[in-house]
């Protein structure tokens, strides 16, 4: 293919010959680190940093496109990511503006993971951190992206130094932040910054697509931890960027001058969160309420037994430390996470207390702990002096799954009184009506229905209403067969956490969460 050469030394005419508007700042940025004098790169090595959803993989796409059917063939162009998945990308994005350009199309051949222009040899393929084909290969443009989450900086340097005997080459990296503040896209920004004539640095914080609305950042805003939040969508490096929470935000919810209280105030109704451990792990009983003027939440009692091999943790013991908190504050809900909680449930709910059994899974905690986490970093929590507490928030970190964030220990020091702290606030910070601060099935899902109500309409939140009866039927008849299989077996008394009863429990839960998924 011929063309002016104004076209071929200028990304920004290659773009407009397609007809493909491209944002402010991607013509801005592009088109800086694409600059050619005199033939030639004006930057062998350029990094492009914004936040996620901006549109920079379609971007890197047609700076691909246009050195594969422009630059002086044959041209080797080459993509990598991570991994093959990530790096076919930018190749699906090119196939797509070639799709939507017949004349272009006619002229190259497309295969799985290639591009190639027959005519004149140039090809475009794909390679990634766990495939080492491309070494022997000399790229005229290599195409890096999601370089700031590499783990190493091996790809990267085997990649650039492929580029040294190559007569005009480009390496363009774009990526947001990543989770360290060192490796590849940090090397570059230090590089630019230090003036090197030959490295182009470009970063924004902003969201500057139109695409990236302020309503569905809110939504990210209240979901991600904010660590997630703010690599992922303020594009930031962020100190402990893994961890949880931070000493400031844990200091500020302890240092309000509140004190754990012996009784409720008059008029104020609370929730109570059990965490039960018998052996190694202590039983954490914890207290708290939502205060209706200002929304922050309280937390008013907690409550620890540390067991042993040799005296574990009496049943008896946490049923009467439950009942006296019960007497001494207006109770809604108490909520006992554990299987071994059966019961304890069993045997409060004879006694008339609103106690509900709980057994955790991956998605429940990957929803409740960004709650914990967004109320810390909002300054709405407020905590009494507690140095166990305190330990255990600074020592807890995540992971991010296909589940969403997994919050592990990093130290010796176990997460108790954290659970109990994620409990009682995840139940308080879902709906404002007394009535709905209980731990039941719908918490959650009523703050999903509220985000299907802006996305999709009216129609889709009935649908889902719909749904989630359903499921709620079948959590609710599995509870009912588990308490008449209690009172047949009058399993109910202390000791009974046997293994058999367990087992049991585990089976109706399975069952019952197979039905509400079907």
């Amino acid at each position: 293919m011929t063309a002016p050469l104004a076209i071929g030394d200028d990304f920004g005419a290659f773009a407009r010959a397609l007809h493909v508007d491209l944002y402010l700042w991607q013509a801005e940025a592009f088109g800086q680190a694409t600059a050619r004098e005199a033939g030639r790169f004006r930057y062998r090595l350029a990094a492009i940093s914004v936040p996620r959803g901006n549109g920079k993989s379609y971007a890197v796409a047609l700076v691909a496109l246009w050195r594969l059917f422009l630059g002086p063939p044959p041209q080797d162009v080459l993509s990598a990511a991570l991994d093959f998945e990530g790096a076919k990308v930018v190749q699906d994005h090119a196939k797509a503006i070639l799709r939507a350009n017949p004349d272009l199309e006619r002229q190259v051949e497309v295969q799985a993971s290639s591009i190639s222009v027959p005519s004149t040899g140039s090809r475009w393929t794909i390679t990634s951190r766990e495939h080492t084909a491309s070494r022997g290969r000399h790229p005229t443009l290599i195409c890096y992206d999601e370089v700031g989450w590499a783990q190493d900086d091996e790809l990267f340097a085997s990649l650039l130094a492929a580029q040294a005997s190559v007569e005009d080459p480009q390496m363009l990296v774009t990526s947001t932040v990543g989770r360290r503040q060192s490796g590849p896209l940090a090397s570059v920004k230090t590089l630019a910054e230090g003036g090197d004539p030959g490295v182009f640095w470009w970063h924004s914080s902003e969201n500057l697509s139109p695409r990236v609305t302020p309503e569905f950042l809110e939504r990210q805003r209240r979901i991600l931890l904010p660590g997630q939040f703010a690599r992922e969508h303020q594009n930031a490096w962020v100190d402990g960027a893994d961890a949880f929470t931070g000493a400031a935000e844990v200091d500020a919810a302890m240092g309000a001058g509140w004190t754990e209280r012996l009784e409720g105030a008059k008029g104020q109704s609370y929730v109570g969160f059990v965490d039960l451990g018998t052996v190694h792990d202590p039983t954490v009983i914890g207290v708290g309420h939502r205060d209706d003027h200002d929304g922050r939440i309280y937390v008013d009692r907690l409550l620890t037994y540390q067991g042993s091999r040799e005296e574990p943790v009496q049943i008896a013991t946490v049923e009467a430390a439950i009942l006296e908190l019960a007497g001494r504050f207006d109770l809604l809900r108490i909520r006992v996470e554990s299987w071994q909680g059966l019961a304890v449930v069993q045997s409060l709910e004879r006694l008339g207390l609103r106690v509900e059994l709980y057994t955790p899974t991956a998605k429940s905690n990957a929803e409740e702990w960004p709650v914990l986490a967004q109320r810390l970093s909002a300054r709405t929590l407020v905590l009494p002096p507690h140095a166990r507490l305190r330990e255990e928030l600074l020592n807890l970190v995540y992971e991010v799954g296909p589940q969403g964030a997994r919050v592990i220990d990093r130290g010796k020091v176990h997460q108790d009184h954290a659970v109990a702290v994620r409990g009682i606030v995840a139940a308080l910070s879902i709906g404002r009506d007394p009535d709905d601060l209980g731990f039941s099935i719908g918490d959650w899902n009523g703050s999903r229905r509220q985000l299907l109500a802006m996305d999709f309409g009216e129609g889709h939140v009935q649908q889902e209403r719909e749904r989630q009866a359903q499921a709620d039927r079948a959590v609710v008849a599995a509870d009912a067969a588990r308490r008449r299989a209690m009172d047949k077996s009058a399993w109910w008394y202390e000791g009974s956490e046997t293994r058999v009863l367990r087992e049991l429990g585990h089976s109706m839960q399975d069952n019952a969460e197979e039905e509400a998924t079907e």
